[in-house]
Order: structure tokens, then sequence, then C-alpha cells
């Protein structure tokens, strides 16, 4: 022992002393070991809390800062832990909340809901919604009216006045056995850049979802701003709350412009929603999503369901029938871009769930009952139904979650603007048709397993357009002035909201004396009239009829000179020109026509626009007044489709009191002589009653014009039915009739049959339970195909011709698919060059440059053999040296790895199969004609 450690010994003591004093020192490394483990562990997590922070801050922008104070991750999950939640997602349905008191205990019960109701548009006549005319009483009574109607939910669009919210709040303290649910939504204006990533643009809808989430919270003061409700927000709605919808039916054109600026965004992976892999689209509506969760979760410590609204076109399936390549006929591919719900996802931190939204309509786009797997759908009933079965597959599509329809329904519009085979056409419908159709959508929606069937819309709303109509709607800002039945985007109300001053019925009650334009003496007297809807005529005589002799009007809408002179049966010109000529011959058979040259049917086929302008002219010829409301269409199997026309010139008879008749334009009371016309301000070429404006369109101007007229000019005859011989209703000739235009439209409104069907309905769409859920947070699986596909093609060019890379990267490039290009490694340069088969023309190849190109692109490079001949017959060695040789060729040239192996000619046998397995190929097809 040296003499340190002799003397350390005697310092401490004893053999039994330093036994202890070695046992204490051993548990004193121990616990200093254990301290530093902790303190180590105690950093570890502090860097990854300062991490998760960073990226917090990297992924928000500088308003998000703002909007929301940083706070630890730590204190984030505390706060999600303690949210409040009175709503969450289930697989099918969302769940409610209850307390139920039993054996004097607070009991905690959740149960499924299936979400019926209406959306709430707010535009009452003669404004736009933006200006926000609706009173408080008007709210309340309307929640009054949707409640009675068995409905549960609300939804609306974008913040709206603190009358509505007061309104709804006192509607639910009212009535607290019966609440109503209210489906918030988050406006999102169009992005000027088509970018939605702009900078500018998601701070603003930022800014947007606060301002929800601070007014659904009753704590929000929003300053004026055009377009935008504002003041002072106080009543909390939130436990009615059952959902924040995020957005607007985002157009497939922004989509591609946002995905094609945005490429290496792919993912997103937040707090509360994330998203593994998807589009650069979907990436940035998943950001927004967990903005909106995290907003509510740390300042108000609640969480409810979010979404965002999608649409048809936008949908995550294929469809064979989209495929349109004729710019004529194009209006945008609406299968080249998806939003995928499969791909979002909650995380732990959010317990109230994410759900799908669709806007979901029977008649568009085409491939919803033009796809083979739709025409054939047959729905709970037994019938033929294309919305069911389509339906069902977007159900597929949205697994784990509920799939709420958010807008669908049919408009009681005499117009219709696009026509389907089953007859779910968007317009045309009476009253009673769109009751009982509307009636239909409702059970697929519920038949079919979605959570939620919230039908558009609760009034109709006048300053909505159409795209078949439009264009003739001038001046555009004064649509919100009238009414027009031709226009189905004006008439999908369960409320209609209407002036209608007449009811064609046979009746003179509804008639004064002050509305006779014809002079004594006349074989019928004559009366005229109008509101903001219609243009209305009544005949009436002891000595009319139809049988016997056919009742002509002809109708002159301004300038005398203009029109057709010739009418017919009349044998000589007359001094003043008619634009319209309506014509009785029974009830059964009336129509209205228009003169060729007024007409405003165009061709778009055809490379030829009209002007849109009566002219002068001796023709005589009237013309049944027609539109073009379905583009032909030629599906991706070739399948053609004609084009229709709607022709809206045939007058129906009916009493228009009755749902069945609502759009009847015509009633004739042989008992009383009565013959009553009503006509649809468009059926004359009026573009804007309020301000009596018609059609007058200039030649060499971009807009469509319109003029003022003084007056229409009516003249009535009549042909007998035996001899065609032609007699005027007076000697006088014409009848003036001229009416007083509106700033301020009078309306009334009133329950459609709609309401009733849906009072019934709604009582019995019910449901006592959900599955269970499993696909809520993230999971995994291994999948057959890529994204869980039922199956996989493949497209591949062999030979490497150049014509591949200019006419076949187009497409794939527009379609976002990639291919295989199969080279020959014998024919494949440096460059592009020339080279031909024996017997055969030269045709340019790829070289290894546009070679790497394409791999670096995403596409698959193949091998097509070391020289382009049939190996069937070869010997299996000299088959095996092409096989080998051709893939050691094309790695060295390219600097990656071969795969594939395609047979050249398809000539191959077993044997070789297993030469190019051994040679280190994946893959070996046999080629194809192609």
């Amino acid at each position: 022992m040296s003499e340190y450690n002799k003397e350390v010994a005697a310092n401490i003591g004893t053999p039994s002393q330093r036994s202890f004093w070695i046992s204490k020192l051993k548990y004193l490394v121990i616990f200093s070991f254990a301290a530093l483990l902790g303190f180590t562990v105690y950093k570890m997590i502090k860097f990854e809390d300062s991490v998760r922070e960073t990226r917090i801050v990297r992924i928000g922008s500088v308003v998000e800062q703002k909007l929301l104070p940083e706070i630890s991750s730590s204190e984030i999950r505390k706060r999600a832990e303690e949210s409040e939640l009175r709503f969450k997602t289930g697989n099918k349905y969302f769940s409610v909340q209850e307390i139920k008191i039993r054996n004097g205990e607070n009991v905690v019960e959740w149960h499924p809901h299936f979400l019926k109701g209406v959306n709430m548009g707010v535009a009452i006549p003669g404004n736009y919604p933006s200006e926000f005319s609706a009173t408080y009483d008007m709210y309340f009574n309307w929640f009054r009216q949707i409640a009675a109607m068995n409905a549960n939910t609300v939804r609306i669009y974008t913040v709206l006045p603190p009358e509505f919210y007061e309104a709804f709040a006192q509607y639910n303290i009212d009535n607290n056995s019966k609440p109503l649910y209210l489906m918030q939504g988050v406006w999102a204006d169009d992005a000027d850049s088509g970018d939605y990533f702009d900078k500018g643009y998601s701070e603003r809808f930022r800014k947007e979802i606060k301002d929800v989430i601070d007014v659904v919270h009753g704590n929000a003061v929003i300053k004026e701003r055009p377009g935008h409700a504002a003041g002072t927000y106080a009543r909390n709605v939130s436990n009615y709350v059952i959902g924040i919808l995020l957005g607007r039916e985002w157009e497939p054109s922004t989509v591609i412009t946002t995905n094609s600026k945005n490429k290496k965004i792919t993912k997103f992976i937040g707090d509360f929603i994330s998203l593994p892999e998807g589009n650069p689209m979907e990436a940035w509506l998943a950001e927004m999503m967990d903005f909106t969760v995290r907003y509510e979760t740390q300042i108000y410590r609640t969480q409810r369901p979010v979404s965002f609204v999608n649409w048809l076109p936008l949908d995550p399936m294929y469809h064979n029938s989209e495929f349109i390549e004729s710019k004529k006929v194009r209006e945008y591919d609406n299968d080249i871009e998806s939003i995928d719900f499969r791909k979002f996802y909650r995380t732990p931190l959010f317990r109230a769930g994410i759900y799908s939204a669709y806007h979901a309509y029977p008649y568009y786009p085409d491939y919803v009952y033009m796809d083979e797997k739709y025409k054939g759908g047959i729905n709970h009933k037994g019938e033929k139904d294309n919305y069911y079965a389509y339906l069902e597959d977007l159900k597929d599509n949205c697994p784990g979650m509920p799939l709420v329809i958010a807008e669908y329904g049919l408009p009681s519009s005499r117009g219709n603007s696009h026509s389907t085979p089953f007859g779910l056409d968007q317009g045309g419908h009476s009253e009673k048709d769109q009751a009982e159709l509307n009636r239909t959508l409702t059970e697929d929606i519920f038949h079919t397993g979605c959570g939620g069937a919230i039908y558009f819309e609760w009034i109709d709303e006048w300053f909505k357009f159409n795209w078949l109509v439009m264009d003739f709607e001038v001046p555009a800002e004064r649509r919100k002035l009238w009414h027009n039945m031709e226009n189905p985007e004006q008439n999908f109300g369960v409320i209609a909201v209407e002036q209608r001053t007449k009811t064609v019925d046979g009746i003179s009650d509804d008639w004064t004396e002050n509305e006779k334009i014809s002079s004594s003496g006349s074989k019928a007297e004559v009366s005229a009239s109008s509101d903001a809807e219609y243009f209305y005529m009544k005949l009436k005589s002891d000595k009319l009829d139809p049988t016997k002799e056919k009742i002509f009007i002809a109708i002159d809408t301004y300038d005398k000179k203009k029109g057709s002179h010739k009418l017919p049966y009349i044998d000589k010109a007359l001094d003043r020109g008619y634009e319209f000529l309506i014509g009785i011959h029974s009830k059964d058979s009336a129509e209205i026509l228009v003169d060729e040259n007024y007409s405003v049917y165009s061709d778009i086929y055809a490379d030829f626009v009209p002007v849109y302008a009566s002219k002068e002219n001796n023709n005589g010829k009237f013309v049944r007044q027609i539109l073009l409301s379905n583009r032909e269409r030629e599906s991706l199997t070739g399948e053609k489709v004609a084009r229709k026309v709607y022709d809206r010139s045939s007058l129906i008879h009916g009493n228009s009191s009755q749902a069945e008749y609502s759009n009847s334009n015509m009633f004739i009371d042989e008992q009383s002589g009565i013959i009553e016309i009503r006509l649809p301000w468009h059926l004359l070429n009026v573009t804007d009653p309020s301000s009596g404006q018609v059609l007058n369109d200039v030649e060499g101007t971009p807009d469509i014009e319109s003029i003022k007229s003084d007056a229409f000019n009516i003249l009535v005859y009549y042909v007998n039915s035996t001899d065609n011989s032609a007699a005027f209703n007076s000697s006088g000739g014409d009848y003036k009739f001229s009416w007083k235009g509106w700033d301020k439209p009078e309306y009334r409104m009133r329950e459609k049959e709609s309401y009733r069907e849906f009072k019934e309905l709604f009582a019995g769409l019910k449901v006592t339970e959900d599955e269970k859920n499993e696909l809520s947070e993230n999971s995994y699986k291994i999948a057959e195909w890529y994204q869980n596909k039922d199956g996989a093609i493949t497209i591949s060019y062999d030979d490497g011709t150049l014509t591949q890379l200019s006419y076949g990267i187009p497409v794939l490039d527009k379609y976002k698919l990639k291919a295989t290009f199969a080279l020959i490694s014998e024919w494949t340069k440096e460059n592009m060059s020339s080279s031909a088969e024996k017997g055969s023309f030269t045709v340019e190849k790829i070289g290894w440059n546009q070679a790497r190109v394409l791999r670096d692109e995403g596409h698959e490079i193949a091998s097509h053999g070391f020289m382009h001949v049939k190996m069937d017959t070869m010997s299996v060695s000299m088959a095996t040296y092409h096989i080998e040789e051709s893939k050691r060729v094309l790695e060295e040239n390219l600097g990656s790895k071969i795969f594939t192996f395609v047979f050249p000619y398809s000539a191959t046998r077993d044997e070789l199969f297993n030469a190019a397995s051994n040679a280190g190929y994946l893959l070996q097809e046999p080629e194809r004609k192609r």
C-alpha cells in the first residue's frame, strides 16, 4: 500500500468504518448518475419543446403570431386536454353531449344526430347578401319556422350581423327542449393571384377564422368594412355551434394554380390536424383547419368539429365520362384536381374530430349521371337513381368521418338550365315536383349513411345569377330588384319570396278596371298588368272559343320600326313591327314565339354569336324560344352524348295557386269567357323590368346592351279554324301598356310545398347509434395498391420516339400522370438522334439527356432490349445477353437502376421471364399494341 493510501486508510478509521464509508460512497455515485440522467432527460424535453415551438412559429404567419399569443407546447397540450367538448364526430354522425339527471346526479351522455337543416341565405329582395337587410324579428321568425319544419341545423356562410346571433340565442333559450344547431361558415374570397398560399391571402383568411370564433363566443367587436357584417357581438352561442366549415366551392383553376406554384409542399403536421401526404391545396387547408382548432383551444379552451367545403369537381374519384378536349364545349375539366378527405387526420389533442362536407347536386357535373357506375344506381325504394349511386361512392371515399351534404336540392323555377336522363334537372319543376324530388334526394342522403342533409336554400334570393340567362339580365346590378322565373338559381327556396299580384285561375277578383287597355266595341275586353315577376294579360268575352278560332297576340316591346312587320295569316304588311307572338289553340296547345332575328339562342359550335337586338324585317318568321342547356359530351371511352336544348316556348295551362301548376302561364275558363296569361319577363327579352329595360345589343361591343322601352304595343287577332281568315279584336288595332319602374320592390313570403314535405320527412329521420370510429387518428395499414386504390394500371411508351415527348408528355402533365418509357439501348445516343429498323422509315429518338429529364420528373425508364429484335426464337444464352446488356448500358448512362423489361414485339417465352428476373428486373412486360 502506498504511503498516500495508508494515510487515507488511517483517516477513515477501522475496517468496519471503512466499509460503511465505501457503501455511502457507492450510493452517492448512483444518486449522482440518476441526477445527471434526470437533468439530461429534462434538457431533452426542453429542447424538443423549443424545436416544436420553433416549428409552430415557422408554419404560422406574422398575423398568426399576433392573433395567437405564443405559448409552450406543454401549455397547449394542457389546454387541449382541459377543453370543453359539446359536439364530436363519430364514424357516420355527429354526437351531441346531453346532461341528464339520474338518481339526483348529473349524468353525461352522448347521442348521435343526423343533421337535417337548411342553408340560410339572407338576401331580401332589393338587396345583396352583403347588405345584411334582414332584421332581428325576421331571423327569429325564421328560426321558429325552421324548427317547426323539424330541422335541427342552420348553416350560414359567413359572419352575419349581431341581430342574427341575438335572435339565435333567444330562440334556443326559449326552446331548450328543441334546440337548433349552427354550422358556422368562414367565407373565403377569391385569391387574386390564384394561389391560396399567397401570404396576404392566408393572413386575411386567418383573420376571418379568428373573427368567426370570437363572434360565436360573444366576444367580438368588428369594425365596418364593405361586404362584411360589423358591430358588437355579445351573445355567446358557442354551445349551439355544432361545427365550423371553412371556405367555399374552390374553383379547379385556382387549385391547379396553387398546386403548380407550391409543388414542394406535400404535407402538414400540426398539433391538431395532420396531413402526412397530399397536394399543396390539401396542405393549405390542413394548416387553416389546424389554426381554427388551435385558436379556439388556446383562447377559449373549447373544441368543436371542423371541416372545409368541397364539391363534386374536386372529389377524389375518377370519372371516365369527364373528358373534354374541345375548347368550344370546355368549361373546365372537373376531374383533373382533387381534394381528398381521406388524407386528413386529427391528432390526439383534437378530440372533437373532423367531418367531410360536400356541395352535391344531382345534375352537375355531367359525370354524376353519365358514368356507368351511377347510371344503374338503385335507391332504397328500388327506383333508378343516379344520385343515390354517386352518394354511395362518395361515402366510400370519406371513411371514418361523417359525410355532410352541405348543399343539395332542386329549384321550382320555370326555366331549366341543365337536364338529366333521370329528371333531376336544374329547373323546370313545379313546386309539387320540387317537393317530391327534394324528398327523394334527402332520403338518398340519409340511406347512404351520410351524416347530414342541409338543403339549399331557405328563401328564394333574387340577386342570384345563372349561367344560362345571366347575360340577358342587364343592368346586372339591378338583378336584385326583380324575380326571374327563368333563372333556376333564384328559385331554390323552401320559402317563396315573391310579389305575384295576380293568380292565374280564370277569376277576375284580382283585376281592376284601371288595368283595362282595350277600347269599347272590342270583341274581347283586354287588360294588362305587371309586377316584379310577370307581365299579365286578361281577355274576357263570351265569344272566345279557341276550338273554333285561334287566338294570336302580337307584342311590340320597343321601336315600332324594328321587329317583323308581317304576321301569320295577315296578308298586308303592318306599320308596326312585332318581336313576339302568342298563339293559343287550346288549353293543351299554346306558345310564345320570337321573331327569328330577336332570338337569344346562339350556337357555340358554329363560331357565331348574334347581335341580340330586334331588326326591321318582313319575314313573318317567328320561331320557338330555345337555349342550349347541355353541351355535347364525349367520354374517355368514346361514348358521345348529344347536346340538349331547353324549349321554353310552350305555355303551361293550370291554376297557379296550386303547387302542381305553380309555373303555369295561362288559364282558360270557358264558362266565364276569361283567358288569363302571365309571362316571365325573360320570355319577352325584358332585361330589367324595374327600369323598363329590354334587350337591344349593339354590334362590335364586348357587353350586351339594353334600351328603355316606352311601352308594349299589343295586337290581338283571331284566325278562323276553317278558312284561316283573320280578324282583329278591334278596329283600333294596337293597345298600349306601360308600367312604372321601382327601386325598392314589394314582396311577400309563403311556404312552398317543399316546407310541408320536409316537415313530414325530417320528423322520421333519426339515428340511435353510430359505428365505432377507427380512423379518426393517424393510423396505418399496408395497402394492396397505391393510396388504397382498387387497382393499378401502367402507361408505357416503347421505342423512345421523340413524338412521345411532344405529344404524350403534355397530356400526362395535364392529368398529373407518370408513365414508363422503354428505351432500346442500341438506338439511344447522348442527344436526340435518328434511326430506323431495316425496311422501315427513319424516326427521331430520345437521347440520354432527354431520358434523364424524364426520370427526374418522376417517369420510369425501362429497357426495351439491347436491340429491337424478337427474342422468342433466340437461344436462351443470346436472349440473356440482350437482356443483361441493355440493363448495363441503361444504368451506366442514366446513373440509376432499371427495374422493368418490356419484350420487343411481345415475343417471349417462359425461360426469358426467368432470365430477366435473374438479371435483376422486378417487372417484365410483353409489349402491347398502343
